[in-house]
């Protein structure tokens, strides 16, 4: 991309931009959309969160689970050698 269009293309929505934050900033019509709109985002970040946080437990249990899958096969005397190490019958 050419260097006049890189310019071009940042001027166009950099003033979109400014045109869309001016309007919900300054005008009676962007503030009552602001008001109607903020609280659904606010509850929308909050569930986003806790869904962060189900998901970091989720791990947090999957890795204790691998580990604890992982010190029991060590553990077993009677446990055969993997498939794939095991010589192939003739």
């Amino acid at each position: 991309m050419e260097d006049r269009t890189k310019v071009l293309l940042a001027s166009l929505v950099g003033a979109v931009a400014g045109g869309v934050l001016g309007y919900l900033y300054f005008t009676d019509g962007g503030q009552r959309f602001r008001g109607r709109v903020e609280p659904q985002i606010d509850d929308f970040v909050d569930e986003l969160r806790r869904l962060k946080r189900t998901v970091e437990k989720a791990r947090a249990a999957a890795d204790e689970s691998w580990r604890t899958l992982q010190d029991v096969g060590a553990r077993d005397p009677r446990r055969e050698p993997a498939a794939s190490s095991r010589p192939m019958p003739r």
